[in-house]
This record gives C-alpha cells, sequence and structure tokens, in this order.
C-alpha cells in the first residue's frame, strides 16, 4: 500500500468547542456554529495539506497539562465534526474520501494525552493515509 505518513493539524481549542463534547447542554445554533467552525477549519487543511486518499485513518488526541480525570467519550462529537471536514459527502468539506464511512475512513478511538510542560492544552488531529489493502 502507501507508506503510512501522518499528517497533523493542530487546533487550538483549550476545550471542545461549546456543543462538541457529548455532555454538553447547549442550544443546537450554539453547537451548529462550533462544528461549521472545526469543519472550515479542518477543511482548509486537508485540502492545503493532505492528498486525497482511498482510505484514511483519523484519530483525534486532547493534549492536555495535567491528569485530571476527563471523559474520552465526551470527544465523539469533536471528532464527528473533525471526520466530516475531511471526508463528508456533503457541506463544507476537503473530500479527500470518498466518504466518511468506515469503508473509505477509520475512526480511532478519542484519546486524551498529558505532556508535561503544556502550557495550555489543545487538540492534534492525526490523519494517516492508507492504501485500499490496509
Amino acid at each position: 500500500g502507501l507508506a503510512m505518513t501522518t499528517q497533523v493539524l493542530i487546533l487550538p481549542f483549550a476545550r471542545p468547542p461549546k456543543g462538541l463534547a457529548a455532555n454538553d447542554r447547549c442550544h443546537w445554533s450554539t453547537r451548529n456554529r462550533s462544528t461549521q467552525l472545526v469543519r472550515a477549519r479542518v477543511c482548509a487543511w486537508g485540502e492545503s495539506t493532505v492528498e486525497p486518499s482511498p482510505r484514511l485513518q483519523v484519530e483525534l488526541v486532547w493534549v492536555v497539562k495535567d491528569r485530571r480525570k476527563r471523559d474520552e467519550d465526551n470527544l465523539w462529537p469533536m471528532l464527528k465534526a473533525v471526520c466530516d471536514g475531511l471526508g463528508s459527502d456533503r457541506g463544507t468539506s476537503a473530500r479527500l474520501v470518498a466518504d466518511d464511512s468506515p469503508e473509505f475512513m477509520v475512526k480511532l478511538a478519542p484519546r486524551i494525552e498529558y505532556r508535561p510542560g503544556v502550557e495550555r492544552p489543545f487538540f492534534e488531529v492525526r490523519v494517516t493515509r492508507l492504501g485500499s489493502d490496509d
């Protein structure tokens, strides 16, 4: 298959934008705005940085500066917005794959990673191009 190269986008949010954590209770319009913000940023990066591919693997890592308890499952809505920005067949999307269904996009479970020395939390979007046979 292709050489496995992973490209990393830094999203400078200290926490998921409002409405993009699973337990956020907010108005749909707030969530919608956050979704568009993430999608637009991911889309612009994807179009300029990542080659279209038969398949992509996508991982979202929240890099934090302390070991406070946080729930990784909470990050799925944020990951969904990221994946839509990379490969949805509708809306704001870099369309790097045919669709964001599992046959074209492998979505790894979101992770929270403590890194000592980090001033302010941020997110890494890690995108790896896969051949059709990986």
